[in-house]
């Protein structure tokens, strides 16, 4: 269960959401790339960006740990 601890307005089309048991990362990206990103994530139909790579970066990890060939990735 997603348990929401505050909700506030950034700017006009920012809101911030703090959920429990997680924690807020930022990095950057080239235009091209989040643009593109963005596209998919739609496409896919997830609401926002943060879901959508939140999900690429679990399958990408489960990926990685199912192709393991030389037992150097924890599981």
């Amino acid at each position: 269960m997603i348990h929401m601890q505050s909700f506030r307005k950034l700017d006009e089309s920012t809101f911030e959401l703090e959920i429990s048991n997680t924690i807020t990362i930022s990095f950057k990206l080239e235009e091209d790339f989040l643009k593109e990103i963005d596209n998919i994530a739609k496409i896919a139909g997830y609401s926002n960006r943060s879901d959508f790579i939140r999900d690429a970066i679990i399958s990408y990890l489960q990926y990685l740990k199912e192709n393991d060939r030389n037992g150097r990735i924890i599981s």
